[in-house]
């Protein structure tokens, strides 16, 4: 049985695609993976260019994404609702960049 946590992360992912606005990433074409740790946790990797983007569960193939955000689950979706912003986060050591530190600071631009 999957926890709340675990169903908010799903449906999160599920509905990235739907909320990338492609024009915001011209000239990207990176793998991004999100480690959520902890209650819910799982792994999940997004393909993101100007073209589209698309999420599975697990590590999609992927041996080196451009880019990894570990955190846990709880944390991701605090951050997600705009209840933590990221770099706070980051500063107190509750988000760990792994890769393109500058495709890092971009991500939720892609966004809606």
């Amino acid at each position: 049985m999957s926890s709340e946590i675990d169903s908010k992360i799903r449906r999160m992912m599920a509905d990235m695609p739907a909320a990338f606005k492609p024009e915001r990433a011209a000239g990207v074409n990176a793998t991004v993976r999100y480690d959520l740790t902890g209650e819910g946790g799982s792994l999940w990797t997004t393909w993101i260019s100007e073209e589209g983007c698309k999420v599975v569960e697990g590590d999609g193939g992927v041996e080196t994404p451009t880019l990894t955000v570990t955190m846990d689950a709880a944390d991701y979706i605090e951050m997600m609702a705009g209840r933590l912003d990221p770099m706070q986060a980051f500063m107190l050591g509750k988000i760990r960049i792994n890769g393109d530190i500058m495709l890092a600071t971009r991500l939720m631009s892609f966004f809606r």
